[in-house]
C-alpha cells in the first residue's frame, strides 16, 4: 500500500510539474504569436514582445540553475513551479496596468499609474541581474507603454500595485 501511495504522489507530483510549464509556454507561445501577427495594432504587438522577451529572460535566468544540477526533482520541481507562479503574476500586473490606464480619465491619472506600476516594477528584483542594459531594456524605452524592469518579482510587484 505504502509503495502504492508513494507512485501516486509521485504521479501527481510529474503531472503537476507538466502543467506548470504548459502555463509558461502557452504565456509564451501567446506572446509570440501575438508580436509576430501583423494584422494586430502596433501597441498591441509591442505590449506582447515585452511579454515575449520577459517570459524568455526568465526562463534564460533559472536555465543555467536547473542545468547545474539535473539530478534533483525537488529543485527542478520548485523551479518550475517558480517560472510558473512568476509568468502567470507578470500576465496579471500587465493586465492590471493595461486596465488601470484605459479607466484613467485624466493625463495626471495615467500619470500616477504609470508610476505606480513602473516602482513596482523596479523595487521588487527577482534575481538581483547586474546587466542594468539588459533589465532597464524597456524600463528606459519611452516607446514602450509596459517600462518595466526584466528583473522583476511578479508576485510581489503585483501585490504592491494591489495595496496601492
Amino acid at each position: 500500500m505504502k509503495k502504492f501511495l508513494i507512485i501516486a504522489a509521485m504521479c501527481c507530483l510529474t503531472m503537476a510539474t507538466a502543467q506548470a510549464q504548459e502555463v509558461f509556454k502557452e504565456l509564451l507561445r501567446n506572446a509570440k504569436e501575438t508580436a509576430e501577427d501583423k494584422s494586430k495594432d502596433i501597441e498591441t504587438r509591442k505590449i506582447a514582445t515585452f511579454k515575449y522577451d520577459e517570459l524568455s529572460y526568465m526562463a534564460m535566468k533559472v536555465r543555467d540553475d536547473v542545468l547545474r544540477d539535473t539530478t534533483d526533482l525537488e529543485f527542478f520541481n520548485k523551479t518550475v513551479a517558480m517560472l510558473n507562479e512568476q509568468s502567470f503574476a507578470m500576465h496579471e500586473f500587465v493586465t492590471l496596468y493595461l486596465n488601470s490606464l484605459a479607466k484613467a480619465k485624466k493625463k495626471s491619472e495615467r500619470d500616477i499609474i504609470i508610476t505606480v506600476f513602473r516602482d513596482a516594477s523596479i523595487n521588487n528584483p527577482l534575481f538581483n541581474d547586474m546587466d542594468k542594459e539588459l533589465i532597464l531594456a524597456y524600463y528606459n524605452n519611452e516607446n514602450y507603454l509596459t517600462q518595466f524592469s526584466l528583473d522583476t518579482d511578479w508576485v510581489k510587484a503585483l501585490a504592491a500595485v494591489r495595496k496601492e
